[in-house]
């Protein structure tokens, strides 16, 4: 399996660092959703960090249309919340499961060619790789919306 090269060949510590924070700020402030179409999930970090997400969405013709939040993580499960809430809108389950399994690859050290990562921001989480007992909370936004269209699949609100 090709891997990128060394994180620090892409992005140094500190960029790393200031990568995270300017999507962090993003996901501050609650912003949650209400409606007869919003569909919400909650989800806890199996890991000890004790991180939590709470995500709403509004699911139409199969597609993310809207997102919501009220994220209570570490770093790096508010910037996979921050990036999720940017990039998902206009995608289906499949395609979202590919960038879950590309961001999987990314924390395990065999992340894909940059060229090849459909979400290139997901690149900054190469410095992650040796911080396992995090890399749960930077799924949870993706485990989240398993749940939500599972959820739309079964006709549950």
């Amino acid at each position: 399996m090709d891997a990128v090269e060394s994180p620090e060949s892409e992005f140094s510590p500190e960029e790393f660092v200031l990568s995270l924070k300017r999507y962090i700020i993003k996901v501050r402030r609650d912003r949650r959703l209400s409606g007869k179409d919003v569909q919400t999930a909650t989800v806890h970090s199996r890991q000890l960090c004790g991180s939590k997400l709470t995500l709403d969405a509004v699911i139409e013709a199969g597609r993310v249309k809207e997102l919501g939040y009220r994220v209570r993580a570490c770093s790096l499960g508010q910037a996979t919340t921050a990036i999720v809430c940017e990039r998902a809108p206009g995608m289906t389950a499949e395609e979202l499961q590919s960038v879950h399994s590309q961001l999987e690859k990314i924390l395990k050290s065999h992340a894909p060619p940059k060229d090849a990562l459909i979400w290139p921001e997901l690149a900054i989480f190469q410095h992650a790789a040796s911080m396992q007992s995090r890399h749960d909370s930077a799924l949870l936004p993706f485990r989240a919306l398993q749940e939500i269209f599972a959820q739309e699949r079964h006709g549950d609100s």
